[in-house]
């Protein structure tokens, strides 16, 4: 007899807020209730988006951690979940330790198996040496993946390499499916005036959003806000995200040191990017490392004129002319030049940029009905 729903096991971590677990979330919010019944695992004793998945009619199964070791443990509880659950499909959001997730899938006889790409490196991005040891394991996993999974996605054609190998991509059960953000609040609001803090004449704003770590640079930003200081433009840097961390505390002191109060100000964690968007004339990205940054996209749905380091995938560009790319190796007098070049660019037309969204296919609801269908064809076709 025919099942009523298709039974998808989401794979993943605490789905605490991240950008994987914000991307999922995206597909549970979308995906017919009356087609699908979406089920995840977590670690966390009360994840964050628990409330939510269980107001959406999904579960939250919760099983314990690997604590980087305990995979046998680990194994064992997805075993039974798999088992009891009778889930038609298990979707992998684990890296490398997909490996040992498909293969439990397999073991648990559960005959579509997803893997989903997310990074393209392993580690923070920043060059370091990965140990011999890990290697082995990312190379055993690769290998665990390959055979176990009866699907293969990414984000990026650089995580799709990274985490299959090059000839994975070629296949037919391999699918490029790019983040996705909920455009509806940049879109629908595109040609709203903002006005209120950080509204003030006089001033032209730009934007970072970002975590404060080595990775994501705002030390090198400080360097940047002190050049265009020098040069006696009236560009104000606001800093969106907060960690609290030593390498907060050494930016902050950057700022004191080179008197730049006024043209970088650290805003903390806010709610309201979309509104400092619309008060913004351009974005900056100046990270070390990014996998496939969602706030690039928000940003470009926002209008905004971008100037990013080349450190990560470019299908992240809408192709509209509005990302300007630096490479690493550029100078904060550099990044001041591209700067300048682009908030003196107009924004682009509203149309402009719904065409490039849904073309490329940037929105939550067009990203979900891309797993979707997937999921429906896996069901068409059979087990692989």
């Amino acid at each position: 007899m025919k099942k009523d729903k298709i039974k998808i096991l989401i794979i993943t971590g605490a789905m605490n807020v991240g950008g994987i677990e914000n991307q999922l979330m995206h597909l549970l919010r979308q995906a017919d209730k009356e087609r699908f019944q979406i089920d995840f695992t977590t670690t966390a004793e009360h994840p964050f988006y628990e409330d939510e998945i269980l107001s959406l009619g999904g579960k939250c199964v919760h099983i314990p951690s690997t604590g980087g070791k305990n995979f046998l443990r680990y194994c064992k509880a997805i075993y039974r979940v798999m088992k009891d659950g009778q889930y038609d499909i298990v979707h992998s959001h684990e890296l490398f330790h997909s490996g040992m997730v498909l293969l439990t899938a397999r073991l648990a006889g559960v005959k579509h198996r997803f893997v989903h790409a997310h990074n393209w490196c392993d580690g923070n991005g920043l060059g370091e040496k990965t140990p011999l040891k890990r290697k082995v394991y990312n190379g055993v996993m690769r290998k665990l993946i390959q055979w176990n999974a009866t699907d293969f996605i990414a984000c990026s054609t650089l995580a799709g390499k990274f985490l299959y190998g090059e000839k994975i991509t070629k296949k037919k059960n391999y699918h490029l499916v790019f983040n996705s953000v909920d455009t509806s609040k940049f879109l629908d609001r595109y040609e709203q005036a903002e006005t209120g803090e950080f509204a003030d004449e006089g001033w032209i704003n730009l934007i970072q959003v970002g975590r404060f770590t080595v990775v994501k640079n705002q030390l090198f930003t400080a360097e940047i806000a002190a050049e265009l200081k020098r040069r006696g433009r009236q560009i104000r840097i606001l800093c969106a995200g907060n960690d609290g961390n030593e390498y907060e505390r050494q930016v902050r002191a950057a700022i004191e040191e080179k008197g730049i109060q006024e043209h970088m100000q650290l805003i903390g964690i806010r709610k309201d990017i979309d509104a400092l968007m619309r008060k913004s004339k351009a974005f900056i990205l100046p990270s070390k490392y990014e996998g496939m940054p969602l706030v690039l996209i928000e940003a470009q749905a926002a209008g905004l004129q971008c100037v990013v380091s080349d450190t990560f995938s470019r299908e992240v560009d809408f192709g509209i002319g509005t990302v300007t790319w630096l490479p690493e190796t550029a100078t904060a007098a550099e990044w001041a030049d591209a700067i300048e070049a682009a908030v003196a660019r107009p924004k682009p037309e509203k149309q402009t940029v719904v065409d490039a969204v849904m073309q490329n296919g940037f929105d939550s609801k067009v990203f979900a009905q891309k797993l979707c269908d997937l999921y429906e064809r896996s069901m068409e076709n059979g087990a692989n």
